[in-house]
């Protein structure tokens, strides 16, 4: 599958994913490696380990389907360690784990990643004005996201959310968790200002 990178490939990839992951284990293999391949070869030894656990482990898909949708019903810790623990995942890190149950549920469940994070960081000030709920900085203190930055993520979860609704109105147009989520990565990414919203 040739994924470019814009909302409709996007979007026709999380689409497989939901209609094959829940029977089929190689769907979040995919996954894996798709969140993983801007890492070079990490991307490629980080997807072979968790293949491989999966493999020997007996992890079934319906088990992770399972764990992720979860996750998406009740965004906790223990949730994410559970698909961390079936994936064989033995850091407490945030990324790679959390990208299935945002691919499962769009709407509702964004990503998280260190662009992210930095814009997060850079830009909460701002975009919490006229916002019930609020972003809070990303503490950031390793080279990727950990436990420790949860509660981070669990407000960049619910302002994606209030986001997504208030775009939705302004736009006329639906807006889901993870658009607003891809549209501040590639903001972060491009260096694009995002205006502050009413």
């Amino acid at each position: 599958m040739m994924i470019a990178g814009d909302r409709n490939s996007t979007i026709a990839f999380e689409n497989h994913y939901r209609e094959t992951a829940p029977h089929c284990i190689p769907a979040v293999f995919e996954v894996v490696y798709w969140k993983l391949y801007s890492q070079g070869a990490r991307c490629q030894r980080s997807t072979n380990r968790i293949v491989d656990f999966v493999q020997e482990h007996g992890t079934t898909s319906e088990q992770l389907w399972d764990a992720t949708q979860r996750f998406a019903e009740s965004q906790t810790i223990n949730n994410l360690r559970r698909i961390r623990s079936l994936l064989g995942i033995t850091t407490n890190v945030l990324a790679v784990a959390l990208t299935l149950p945002a691919l499962a549920n769009p709407e509702t469940i964004p990503m998280i990643d260190s662009q992210v994070a930095n814009w997060v960081n850079g830009n909460a000030l701002n975009h919490n004005i006229a916002r019930k709920s609020k972003l809070s900085p990303f503490r950031m203190n390793y080279t990727s996201l950990r436990d420790n930055d949860f509660p981070n993520y669990s407000n960049w979860i619910a302002w994606c959310r209030e986001v997504a609704q208030v775009l939705a109105k302004l736009t006329n147009e639906d807006w889901r968790a993870r658009d607003v989520e891809m549209a501040v990565f590639t903001a972060q990414r491009s260096g694009i200002e995002l205006n502050v919203l009413p």
